[in-house]
């Protein structure tokens, strides 16, 4: 599973919403909301993913594999939130 699709869509949003102005509370509220379905769209995608390699692979690896795409999702997530000032 490659996570370059769920990046685009989050530097698509930074770029929608980062134009020099700050954001009131109903844009920054939809922001966010807009931000947090996008993760939360990836989360499943790597559910549905994992699930499909556990009956080929050894046990631990799913679970590893799970692990560092969900930390790299994080990262892109939390990145996102940073640029536009909403953490």
């Amino acid at each position: 599973m490659n996570l370059a699709d769920v990046k685009n869509q989050f530097q698509d949003i930074v770029e929608r919403h980062r134009d020099g102005m700050p954001l009131d509370a109903t844009a920054r509220a939809a922001t966010l909301v807009e931000l947090a379905r996008t993760y939360q769209l990836a989360m499943q995608k790597i559910d549905r993913f994992t699930a499909e390699q556990r009956g080929r692979r050894p046990g631990f690896l799913p679970t590893n594999t799970r692990n560092g795409l969900v930390g790299k999702l994080g990262r892109l997530y939390s990145s996102a939130k940073a640029e536009l000032g909403l953490d």
